[in-house]
């Protein structure tokens, strides 16, 4: 039987030690910043060093991070993947945003949803 820990996936969450703790409490490795430009600061040393596949970020840091990410995709740089949650504040719908104009893009065709 092979044993699974989340360690074994390099993931790490960038965020303020409230939404951090809550991460650490299931295994997860974190990194505690004080703001949004902090953290953005971080997460662009972690890309550059190259030790993490998964790096957890809140909506409003991957705001931040939106050229990066977009320069990681035009380069086709696969890896840190961003996995982007809301803050303690709740949801900015952005990333939704992101991915309607991804699919759009993928299709030719410009999507309609409700907002």
């Amino acid at each position: 039987m092979s044993s699974w820990s989340l360690n074994a996936v390099e993931i790490v969450m960038v965020g303020d030690k409230y939404l951090a703790s809550g991460f650490r409490l299931v295994g997860v490795e974190t990194i505690t910043v004080e703001d949004d430009e902090q953290a953005a600061k971080q997460v662009e040393r972690l890309v550059s060093e190259g030790a993490y596949k998964i790096i957890l970020i809140t909506e409003k840091v991957a705001m931040k991070l939106k050229p990066l990410r977009e320069d990681m995709l035009r380069t086709k740089r696969f890896y840190p993947v961003f996995v982007i949650v809301p803050d303690f504040g709740g949801t900015l719908n952005e990333r939704q945003r992101e991915l309607r104009q991804l699919v759009s893009q993928a299709i030719g065709v410009k999507l309609k949803l409700g907002d």
